[in-house]
């Protein structure tokens, strides 16, 4: 499915593999083997796809229905929207919070971490100077890595920060973690 999704997207913004990989700087080879499903993507690689196909990771990999109108929509429990990707570990989950909401200005995901689980191998940078990340660490211990600080975060602490410094989320308890980061704009 999410090979399809791919294809699809390329095909209506008029781009061949040769363009996407350009734009990406992934080569032909891997770019139709994850259009056939046969590669195994990093969520390095499904950010770089979904922004040079101006679509969120999380419209790569579901169809999500669209909500009737209106000014109050309502995200239920369950089921929610969960990215899981093959190579990642299990003791990591993203669970989109903001499905039916399709804002342009901000994207809420709750993150869960195993003991010592990170939420990418190396700090990762997105957006531009304009951008915000918010985030409030529901449980556990948590170290975030912004630039070349780290800030070490508990339950209930809030931390905001521009994402386009590199960072990530590291689960440095015995127990799982999870926070809920807002951003904006959406970037997953």
């Amino acid at each position: 499915m999410l090979g399809e999704t791919i294809k699809q997207l390329r095909r209506e913004r008029q781009m061949t593999l040769q363009n996407l990989a350009d734009t990406t700087g992934l080569s032909v080879p891997f770019l139709s083997q994850l259009e056939n499903d046969v590669a195994n993507p990093t969520l390095s690689t499904l950010r770089k796809v979904a922004k040079a196909l101006d679509a969120s990771v999380f419209a790569l990999l579901a169809q999500v229905e669209q909500s009737g109108g209106g000014a109050v929509k309502i995200e239920k429990a369950s089921p929610r929207l969960s990215l899981t990707l093959p190579r990642m570990n299990s003791d990591l989950i993203f669970e989109l919070l903001t499905v039916g909401f399709h804002s342009v200005r901000m994207q809420a995901l709750r993150t869960e971490l195993g003991p010592g689980v990170s939420t990418c191998d190396e700090p990762m940078a997105h957006g531009t100077w304009n951008d915000e990340e918010w985030a409030i660490i529901l449980e556990g211990e948590v170290v975030l890595e912004v630039g070349q600080d780290r800030h070490k975060l508990i339950a209930g602490d809030c931390i905001h920060f521009h994402p386009v410094l590199p960072h990530r989320y590291t689960n440095v308890g015995t127990t799982t973690a999870s926070l809920v980061a807002v951003m904006s704009p959406p970037t997953y």
